[in-house]
Parts: C-alpha cells; structure tokens; sequence
C-alpha cells in the first residue's frame, strides 16, 4: 500500500529574484518527491515562476500586498478550498498574513508553518509601521510553527513576542555549495568588461534598497579609489533607489570605476571575476550572498550586523565593520587590497564553514522532519489520517 504525499504549499508574495525566492525555490527543488507534492503560490510573473517551471514545480497565481482588500481574500480562500494542502508554508510578512487568515476563512484543517527571512521591522537602523509587529502578535496562534533563519532573530522574536519558545525553531539558510565550485569563466569575464588581472573588483550582491547600504559603499569606493585608480565595484542587483545611486556615483567621481549590472541570474559565474565580496547592509536576516561569495571562495568584508554576525568571525573567515560607516569600510577595503595572503586565509576559512554548516542539504533535512512531525501531530495522532 502506497504512502500518501503530504501536500504542501510555499507561499510568497513576491515572483522576482531576491534571498526569499531563491529560498523558495532551492526548498521546492529539493524537498523529496516520493515524500512530498509541493507547489508555489506566489505573484504570476518574474524569476521564481520562470524557474519552477523549468523544474516542474507548479505555480498558483495569487496578488498579495500589505493592503488589505477583499479581492485578495476571496482569492486566497478560494485557493486553499479547492487545492486540499496538508501544509501551508508561508515567507515573509505579506505571505504569512494572507496564507494564515486566507486558510483560517477557508474553515480547513492544515498545518501553518511560518518563516521569517529576516526581522526586518525590528531593526535598529530603519523606522517600519508599528502594526507589523501587533498583526504577526495576533497570527502567531494560528501557527503551528515559526522558523527563524538565525539565532539572532529567534531571541528578537522572543523580544518581541512574535515567537515563543514552543512553536519557535531555528533552521538556517543553505545553498547549492557545488554550483558555486571550480567556475572557470574569471579570465573571459573581466575581459568582457575591459579588465585585466591588474584590477582589484570589489563585488556586491543586493536590492538597490535603503536596506543593503550601497550609499556607505560607494562612498568608502571613493575612499579607496583615491590611492588605488585600478580598483574597480560592481554592483549587482535592481531596485529603486538605482538612479540615486548611479548619480552619487557621478558626483563622487568614481562613476567609470563603479558598474551597475542589475538583476542577475548568473551571480554564480560573476563572482567568479571578482576579487572581494563586500556586504553593506543596514540590517540582514541571514543573506544568501554572503553564503554564496564563500562557497566561491571569495574573502568578504560585512556589516556587523544581526544574522551576518551568527556566520562571521571578525579576523577568523571575514573582517566586519560597524554599520553606516563608510570609513571603517574603506580601510577593510584598503587592507584587503594590500595583503593577498589575508585574502587567502579568509576566503579559506569562510569556504569551510559554508561548506560544513550552510548547504541545502543540511537545510531541507531539518525542515521536511519539521513537516513531518507537524503533519503527523495535526492529523495522525490517535492514528487517524487526514481524510482527503
């Protein structure tokens, strides 16, 4: 007699590329098939529809934003009556606010299972609503379980009281280690833009977001641009504060030394070309890029900052400045310029601990146990399954 899959949906609400998508999707990738049928809800169009499909994973179209409207209601329910999810998987606060109210209204039994890639609302460096925080108060009973991404963020949950110690678990980010090994293409891509092996290219990976920091990097750019002309930074990524960023580029004089190369499905061959990772981020949950330029082997230089800081050793596998300083990150700039051998022993130690704690293995692992044992609670105890 054959096992029934346990069905279970991944829900966010936005389709273009970003840490949660990528997410989303290495978690809908590599969930077992023979275990689990798994599909993603999720805005119509962008990266992560494109993708699924190119690996069968069935997308359902949904509209979600922080606006409550009854469109967006109606929807939801309407999507969880007809579809018969065992388990409802949301990321991110606009996802986990309609999949948990939209399945309560759909009066079905399921399994809610929140994430949260960051606690973005609860930063020291930016100002949100203060209703983020009262809305995820009054869905934590919904939820059968929270999954914090770093340390750091399950105590500020605790904090503030959108997580508590019997439905909160930790669970960290992994990614595709051996996509990021052994890229060959370093040579043919600095000559495509025009750079030789003489050049020092500094690379970041983000949303053009007030978030990521990139005014305090170009800024520290300029610093370090003064005394080494052959330095180069690319930035890789989309959003909206592209246009103020390219000007300051223009008015700190730096604009032929910085390229802008927008939104980026081939990350993974671009490091390839760069000598230095740099993270400018205001505030993180646990960022992908991060991961990623250490798996590639690539020294790095971060904020020290919440979720960053639950991965990285100052002087051990990075060096870490304080947040909003450009100075501090200019002279980590300056340093990692002029010593190759602290490259060396930083890029090595960070490899090693991607490549020991950080993989999507480890991390797909621990949540389809973490779906399981919610599944079977919910609906085989007494040993009696779900009806369907």
């Amino acid at each position: 007699m054959s096992v029934k899959k346990i069905r279970v949906l991944e829900m966010i609400d936005d389709a273009s590329i970003g840490g949660g998508q990528v997410h989303v999707l290495m978690l809908a990738k590599h969930l077992d098939r023979e275990k689990f049928e798994v599909s993603i809800a999720c805005n119509g169009q962008g990266f992560l529809v494109e993708e699924a499909s190119k690996v069968g994973i069935g997308t359902i179209s949904i509209s979600m934003d922080n606006r409550i409207g009854l469109k967006t209601f109606c929807e939801a329910v309407r999507i969880f009556r007809r579809s018969n999810f065992d388990i409802i998987h949301t990321h991110g606060g606009t996802a986990g606010f309609w999949g948990r109210i939209g399945s309560l209204l759909a009066g079905i039994p399921v399994v809610r299972i929140h994430s949260y890639h960051g606690m973005h609302y609860l930063s020291k460096h930016h100002t949100f609503p203060r209703h983020f925080r009262v809305v995820d108060r009054l869905l934590l009973p919904l939820t059968d379980k929270v999954i914090c991404v770093c340390p750091s963020d399950y105590r500020k949950g605790l904090e503030a009281g959108i997580v508590n110690e019997k439905k909160g678990v930790i669970i960290h980010y992994g990614i595709e280690t051996e996509k990021f090994y052994n890229i060959a293409q370093r040579k043919a891509l600095r000559a495509r833009y025009g750079l030789d092996e003489s050049a020092i290219v500094f690379g970041n990976v983000g949303r053009l977001h007030v978030q990521k920091g990139q005014r305090y990097l170009l800024e520290a750019f300029r610093a370090v641009r003064d005394s080494r002309p052959y330095a180069r930074l690319w930035i890789i990524g989309e959003g909206e504060l592209r246009d103020k960023l390219e000007k300051l580029a223009q008015e700190f004089g730096i604009y032929n030394a910085v390229q802008f190369l927008g939104a980026r499905t081939d990350v993974h061959e671009l490091l390839s070309a760069i000598d230095v990772f740099i993270l400018s981020s205001l505030w993180e949950g646990q960022p992908l890029s991060i991961m990623e330029a250490g798996a590639a082997g690539k020294p790095v230089i971060a904020t020290d900052i919440d979720g960053v800081a639950d991965i990285l050793i100052n002087g051990k596998n990075a060096l870490l400045v304080p947040a909003k300083d450009p100075n501090a990150l200019a002279s980590a700039m300056t340093s990692m310029t002029n010593d190759a051998g602290l490259r060396n022993h930083l890029s090595a130690s960070l490899k090693g601990t991607i490549s020991d704690d950080y993989t999507v293995e480890n991390m797909v692992n621990r949540i389809e146990d973490l779906y399981q044992r919610t599944y079977s609670l919910r609906f085989e105890r007494n040993g009696n399954s779900r009806k369907r």
